[in-house]
């Protein structure tokens, strides 16, 4: 295991640069931020092409009374690229083991925002004996596709057209600034963040690596838009489920009032899959860590407090 780092010079730079990179393997390493050093373990899973940054609110406040560690999917981030394809099932035997590297021993509170709600949930399904309670944030499920839309997700589809386009672009060397898919992507700088962190979210936007492990990912997010088996119940395991109040605002969904529905239901139905399964809607677009992270922070406690 490798720690990195002298203290940064703004705040947010700690998200410019590598933190923990623990080694899963004899060529590749997973980035972990951990913070905190009493109370369970908190992991924190990001949505689709998120990474630990996504984290940042929430991370801050729960390290108050827990140990948290947010992490980089193989190739993005700063965790080298893995072997593709980029399935549910690899991203958590992947996690499985930096976890493991890094001396963080289970049991854990399992917390994912969207798709990294269908990771963890996945996590707790495959190793009950590890998995403590789970907070799912405007989580999907594996046939999230088919429910909202009966097939393949139209924003998804255009999600894979843009990435396969930036790539062959970037594998030429000419995704640049002049270019579409770059002002899609990339574009300005965010003001929010710190310049040391958006030159590092430049760089990994248009490195091959990354664009290949987003198209991969993309391909193995749930079912494909097909019919899938049910959750596997979880038993009476601490559950708390948010669900976006204003989820007709997400890219995904486009306002469509069907989708919007389903979108409930489908969390309802992951709120039945524990006995002790609490839903709880949250006036917050998709990305509620970023919007309302104290609601995240709160539900962690009330699952913390459940254990």
């Amino acid at each position: 295991m490798t720690a990195i780092g002298a203290g940064p010079a703004h705040p947010m730079d700690i998200y410019a640069r590598p933190q923990t990179l623990v080694r899963i393997n004899r060529r590749r390493r997973l980035n972990l931020h951990i913070m905190g050093e009493t109370g369970p373990t908190v992991v924190l899973a990001a949505g689709f092409l998120g990474v630990s940054l996504d984290w940042g609110r929430v991370q801050t406040y729960a390290a108050r009374f827990a140990r948290t560690v947010s992490f980089d999917t193989a190739g993005l981030g700063f965790s080298d690229p893995g072997p593709l394809p980029r399935t549910t099932d690899a991203i958590v035997d992947e996690l499985r083991l930096a976890l493991k590297a890094a001396d963080l021993g289970p049991p854990y509170v399992l917390v994912g925002h969207s798709a990294g709600g269908l990771r963890l949930r996945r996590y707790a399904e495959r190793f009950p004996e590890e998995a403590a309670g789970l907070v799912l944030v405007d989580s999907v499920t594996d046939d999230w596709e088919h429910r909202l839309t009966g097939g393949p997700n139209a924003f998804m589809a255009e999600e894979r057209r843009l990435l396969r386009r930036m790539l062959a672009l970037a594998r030429a060397g000419a995704l640049t600034p002049d270019t579409a898919e770059y002002r899609a992507r990339v574009g300005l700088p965010n003001p929010d963040l710190s310049p040391a962190v958006n030159a590092a979210l430049h760089a990994m936007w248009t490195r091959p690596s990354y664009l290949r492990s987003a198209i991969s990912e993309s391909l193995h997010l749930g079912s494909g838009g097909r019919v899938a088996p049910p959750p596997a119940p979880l038993g009476d395991m601490p559950l708390v489920v948010l669900s976006a109040g204003r989820i007709a605002q997400s890219d995904f969904v486009r306002g469509d009032a069907r989708s919007s529905h389903e979108w409930l239901a489908m969390h309802k139905d992951l709120a039945a899959l524990s006995t002790r399964g609490v839903l709880r809607i949250v006036d917050s677009g998709h990305n509620i860590p970023v919007e309302q992270p104290r609601e995240v922070v709160r539900a962690i406690e009330e699952v913390v407090g459940m254990l």
